[in-house]
């Protein structure tokens, strides 16, 4: 195939404008979102893939596997085999028609036209020009990510997957990151399309980033470091904030290497939606994951999650002055608002009873509670198991009143 003149690539690039990345009405799909967010008696492991669906019904990878509830205190749920696991871990009738949902679009998208990977460039909207990409491995030998391929004349990034159970899970994300993406555009990449190349690999292609995560933007600081870490900081709480409001979303897994900044033009951008949730009209869209307990009053309202995970994992990076002077006494406030709430809470729910004693020095309700030492004892899951709760002095308001003063 002949190669893509300069001229054309401007007409390359308007003809991308306004083009669905499925190329399909989702609505459809997304009315098989099924309001019935409680436990049921009989459930699954939320690990356990769900493998297809007959007569209506999920088919789990290890069907014979399925747990017999017997009752629920708090964040977890108890089995007649006298066992216990967090309510998080456990599918609902809600979750499940998540990925019914994503089944259904899975099949839509195997009847579409397919992507082409080819080492030339052309204004075909399937095809894309794999000459400069260079991949690497996600997680497993079927999940490859390539970064520098070239679609109608600009650099995407291909998230790939021969993975059945992935795929769902890539659907769902592509779904909630178009969503979001049509109300509040500025802060996530382009999603280009949606489709399956040869091979059953599904493709989901997305603009590539110039920008720089947060992770490496704080080591490479050298001048006027405290201004550019506030302007950072605000210009997060700005973004959460507005897409908290428009598009109802949230995040969940908003650490610093999923944020990505442009100092110079105060630009925040967000990647990777495999955590993510949005309040839609048909219902609640997430992808189903470990510790997100979508039984709870606050499941896909919480608007401090994203502000918790975010200033947790800026802490250990951050300078000294910085740290200091604003962080620390931050998450001291924060701190000392969860050791009273839950205190309070505890008199009437179990989960804060249990959440409490994460924290506290002796395991009890009498004990000192402290986050080093919940962080010591959950260092992966602490802030995500906190985002039961939401918590006021971490939402995007009340950290940009905080930092102003």
């Amino acid at each position: 195939m002949a190669s893509v003149s300069g001229n054309s690539r401007k007409r390359c690039r308007d003809e991308m404008t306004d083009f669905d990345p499925f190329g399909f009405d989702l609505d459809v799909y997304l009315r098989i979102i099924k309001n019935d967010y409680k436990l049921g008696r009989r459930t699954h492991h939320i690990s356990n893939s769900i493998v297809g669906f007959e007569n209506g019904q999920p088919v789990f990878k290890e069907n014979s596997q399925s747990l017999s509830v017997v009752s629920t205190l708090g964040i977890y749920a108890y089995f007649d085999n006298c066992s216990k696991k967090l309510i998080s871990e456990l599918h609902t009738n809600h979750t499940v028609s998540l990925y019914a949902v994503a089944t259904q679009i899975r099949k839509r998208l195997m009847t579409m036209e397919s992507v082409h990977l080819r080492d030339s460039e052309s204004c075909e909207f399937k095809y894309v020009d794999m000459r400069q990409a260079r991949h690497q491995k996600r997680h497993s030998e079927t999940n490859i990510v390539w970064v520098n391929a070239r679609h109608l004349s600009q650099n995407v990034v291909l998230k790939t997957t021969t993975d059945h159970y992935t795929q769902l899970k890539y659907i769902l994300d592509a779904v909630i990151h178009y969503h979001v993406f049509r109300i509040c555009p500025k802060y996530l990449p382009k999603i280009h399309f949606v489709a399956f190349a040869a091979g059953g690999r599904l493709v989901v292609c997305s603009e590539q980033l110039t920008s720089i995560p947060v992770n490496k933007i704080i080591r490479s600081i050298t001048n006027d470091t405290n201004r550019v870490i506030r302007d950072l900081v605000h210009d997060v709480c700005i973004m959460l904030k507005n897409m908290q409001e428009k598009a109802r979303f949230t995040h969940r897994d908003c650490h610093v290497a999923n944020v990505y900044y442009d100092i110079e033009n105060r630009k925040v951008k967000l990647i990777d939606f495999d955590w993510s949730c949005v309040r839609l009209k048909y219902g609640y869209l997430s992808v189903p994951r470990y510790l997100y307990d979508t039984t709870r009053e606050t499941y896909c309202h919480n608007q401090s999650i994203d502000m918790c995970v975010f200033l947790r994992t800026l802490g250990p990076i951050l300078p000294d002055e910085f740290y200091y002077n604003v962080y620390q006494p931050l998450m001291e406030r924060y701190e000392k608002q969860c050791a009273q709430i839950l205190r309070e809470k505890s008199k009437f729910e179990n989960a804060a009873m249990q959440l409490y004693k994460m924290s506290s020095d002796d395991k009890t309700m009498k004990g000192n509670y402290s986050h080093k030492i919940g962080l010591e004892r959950f260092p992966k899951i602490f802030e995500y198991a906190m985002g039961y709760y939401q918590w006021e002095c971490m939402t995007p308001d009340a950290v940009l009143q905080f930092i102003s003063k």
